[in-house]
């Protein structure tokens, strides 16, 4: 069922969670409580309703969005197992998860308990599901390594192949110890989420995370990240969205601490912030192409997005390897003929200065593009009026052919 299906006003089945939740007054006003602070709602679900929507009107949308959730996952429908709306109801009520909790890591979660249970591959430690009281610990179950391999192949490996012959992305990083890449669809989140490694409770990556995608990624790029290092921890996979201050590693601890995990980011991945903010402006043209269909034809604005990253997450960004001291200078002896003029030392340093074109190089990348100017003064203007944030100490300049 989409979610644009969705009738509040539609008969209750007998299998519907909120016959249940109104015959209970008081879970039936708990959970309008909870409803009408939810900030994480489906904002046409909650138009839908109208500004005053009844308790009864909140129960039926509320019942609707949860069997949906509980159809669409990995591993089959739940829809009909009571005892999981039950559990994800009170949850909800009692303030521990939000609605994208439940719709985006919930209902993957449960299908991979019951997916276990009824093959009987869980440990005894495992299959009381009654002694499960969060999200977080059923997540456990979908990490533990010897699990992992059973869903694996108890997932549909189709959809997996056919999510990897469909994305869309641009990578922005690939190299001994980074992968980095901003996903144009919901086929690169999903292929990201289920790739080598720890599995990420993102909800863009989930079995409903078209939903989350087309929620997110109109208001910036998703920066999905993998540390190859190690890629088989929590900290080997971190998702970001400056947008809505979001930075968080693949278990989404401290979700919306964000000046905490950016202090984590800096000291796990000291410099890394700055290369992708570099690489987004070395990728903007096809990033702001790509980007057309998810945001009606505008585009990123990528120096904006860059600036966001600079801006929210300054820990990130300023961090970086500590420079090598360096070694003292032997004593000189005096010379016997004046010193040539040197260039000051915050000056980029090139070859000759004159006219003629310049190789420009990224010192950090080894990125070359060529630039004609007049002079060394005027190919680093050129530089700066197309990408104002660029440092011209990050780069070198070398004039290469002169005009004759």
């Amino acid at each position: 069922m989409k979610l644009l299906d969705v009738i509040t006003e539609s008969p209750i089945t007998e299998a519907n969670v909120a016959q249940k939740i109104l015959k209970d007054p008081r879970m039936t006003k708990l959970l309008t409580i909870a409803w009408k602070h939810d900030a994480t709602l489906p904002p046409t679900v909650v138009a839908r309703l109208g500004p005053s929507p009844s308790e009864q009107q909140i129960v039926n949308a509320w019942s609707k969005l949860l069997d949906d959730t509980l159809r669409r996952n990995d591993y089959g429908d739940l829809s009909a197992d009571s005892k999981f709306d039950d559990w994800l109801t009170r949850l909800y009520i009692n303030g521990q998860a939000d609605f994208e909790d439940i719709n985006g890591e919930g209902g993957d979660a449960l299908g991979a308990w019951k997916a276990l249970s009824i093959r009987g591959l869980l440990k005894p430690r495992d299959q009381d599901f009654n002694k499960f009281t969060s999200i977080k610990q059923l997540q456990r179950i979908r990490n533990d390594r010897e699990y992992a391999r059973e869903l694996d192949r108890i997932k549909d490996a189709e959809k997996i192949e056919k999510m990897k012959r469909e994305k869309l992305d641009v990578v922005l990083i690939d190299d001994d110890r980074y992968f980095v890449m901003i996903p144009f669809n919901y086929g690169a989140c999903y292929t990201f989420g289920n790739a080598e490694g720890y599995r990420p409770n993102f909800c863009t990556s989930s079995s409903s995370g078209d939903r989350w995608f087309t929620n997110y990624a109109p208001n910036g790029p998703i920066i999905s990240i993998v540390d190859k290092s190690n890629i088989n921890e929590k900290n080997g996979k971190w998702q970001l969205h400056a947008q809505t201050n979001q930075i968080v590693d693949a278990d989404q601890t401290d979700r919306w601490d964000k000046d905490g995990n950016d202090k984590r980011f800096a000291e796990l991945f000291p410099g890394l912030m700055k290369r992708i903010g570099d690489a987004m402006l070395a990728n903007a043209d096809k990033i702001k192409e790509m980007s057309k269909p998810i945001t009606r034809n505008v585009g990123y604005d990528v120096d904006k997005d860059v600036k966001d990253l600079q801006t929210k997450y300054p820990q990130a960004w300023n961090s970086g390897e500590k420079p090598e001291e360096p070694e003292p200078e032997p004593e000189q002896q005096p010379a016997a003929e004046p010193e040539p003029e040197q260039q000051p030392a915050d000056e980029p340093q090139a070859q000759n200065d004159g006219e003629g074109t310049y190789l420009v190089t990224q010192i950090a990348t080894g990125r070359t593009a060529r630039i004609p100017a007049d002079s060394l003064a005027h190919a680093q203007e050129q530089l700066l009026a197309r990408h104002p944030t660029f440092d011209l100490n990050d780069y070198r300049f070398e004039l290469i052919q002169d005009q004759n």
